[in-house]
């Protein structure tokens, strides 16, 4: 499907992406919603999707409301397994193939002409536009290479470690192809902007709240013992957490402390772990009245890689939150025992858990500093000038 009309005379980007960025739900759709409505702003937006599911019409209305013009391509998960293959060929990274269609390359090649500059998200779906000459940027969001690498060693999927053992290598040398062969590169983790800078530039440009949580002050006072993890239940990393602290933490903690897992999509895995201590909420309309009346906010991330919202929005709220370093470490700015709480073995989640339930008032000063960081630091206002700073210096 195809739709566009005349808007003021503009630039015009041509943006591709894996999935649809609307409705903004996960950590990628989040991304790429407000990445588009900011770039609507300054830009005319041609849109390529890749879809593995029927567009919806809310969808559709989404692109008709901010893009100049869009294309849908709605790929089976069947023709995407199929393209895989295509590693014995052409020794590219897995998902590279995975992604990659012929048709959506004729259609890029005819658009590219019609715009000034590309900016594609994610590193799968560079192949379509790494020998264009206009000016391109790769909003890579992280390093796919170094969060395999990372999720290799903990990972508890025999297949998915196997997977992750083989990419390593590939991805490596072809996220090197891509920082030297755009324009500019950007990351949500101020550590990856400044490992792959020696490559080519690239800039740190972190994710960001919505600002009306700063204000936010609904409560519910049946969440007060609870300690809760926020996240889509769908995705590995996060199940991965979760099962983590199940198994290895939650047994250990006051027997009158109870855990909620706030998110949607969870699977028969975390649905079983349900009892009359654990709940399971799938999806809520207004997760935050949740997260802001709870005991406190785990974020104990075993697995993956870049900037986690779900911590970003919880100290946006001004909660306590108690995150592993490899979901801290993102976040710049953030230092332990002054807006955050950094833990990473099981013992020491247990104690720190604990203790806040003994002595609550005690660890109040971590509300008011996480709030002010992220409000200093991490808002979608930010990212905006960052981002647009970055495009207009580099055009």
């Amino acid at each position: 499907m195809d739709s566009s009309d005349e808007k003021s005379a503009k630039k015009s980007v041509l943006m591709l992406s894996s999935r649809m960025p609307y409705p903004p739900v996960g950590g990628d759709r989040l991304k790429n919603y407000n990445l588009i409505k900011i770039l609507s702003k300054y830009y005319k937006i041609h849109l390529i999707v890749l879809t593995d599911t029927e567009p919806t019409e809310e969808e559709i209305n989404f692109c008709k409301t901010y893009c100049h013009a869009f294309k849908i391509f709605h790929k089976n998960k069947i023709q995407s397994i199929f393209n895989v293959f295509k590693y014995f060929f052409n020794q590219k990274p897995l998902q590279i193939n995975y992604y990659y269609f012929n048709d959506v390359q004729s259609y890029v090649n005819y658009k590219i002409k019609d715009v000034d500059f590309i900016i594609n998200t994610l590193v799968r779906t560079s192949e379509y536009i790494l020998s264009s000459h206009k000016p391109k940027f790769l909003d890579m969001v992280d390093s796919i290479s170094m969060n395999y690498e990372r999720s290799a060693q903990k990972v508890t999927s025999f297949i998915w470690r196997l997977i992750y053992q083989y990419e390593v290598k590939l991805l490596r040398n072809y996220e090197k192809k891509c920082v030297q062969s755009y324009k500019n590169t950007f990351f949500v983790n101020y550590s990856e902007a400044d490992y792959w800078s020696k490559h080519g530039e690239t800039t740190w440009i972190p994710n960001g709240v919505n600002e009306t949580l700063f204000a936010y002050e609904k409560k519910n006072l049946k969440y007060q013992n609870y300690v809760a993890f926020f996240g889509k239940m769908d995705y590995s990393p996060n199940i991965e957490a979760v099962v983590w602290f199940i198994e290895k933490v939650f047994p250990h903690l006051h027997k009158d402390i109870k855990f909620i897992i706030v998110g949607g999509c969870p699977t028969d895995k975390i649905k079983s772990y349900k009892n009359d201590r654990i709940e399971v909420t799938d999806y809520v309309d207004d997760p935050y009245e949740i997260l802001n009346s709870t005991l406190c906010n785990v974020a104990p991330m075993q697995t993956g890689g870049g900037i986690q919202n779900k911590v970003l929005e919880a100290m946006a709220l001004g909660s306590i939150n108690i995150v592993s370093y490899l979901g801290a470490e993102p976040i710049k700015g953030a230092e332990e025992n002054v807006h955050l709480l950094i833990r990473n073995s099981p013992e020491e989640f247990i104690q720190i858990i604990n203790k806040i339930y003994q002595d609550l008032p005690k660890y109040q000063f971590l509300k008011v500093n996480s709030k002010h960081l992220i409000k200093s630091k991490y808002t979608w206002g930010n990212y905006e000038k960052n981002l647009v700073k970055m495009l207009e210096s580099s055009l």
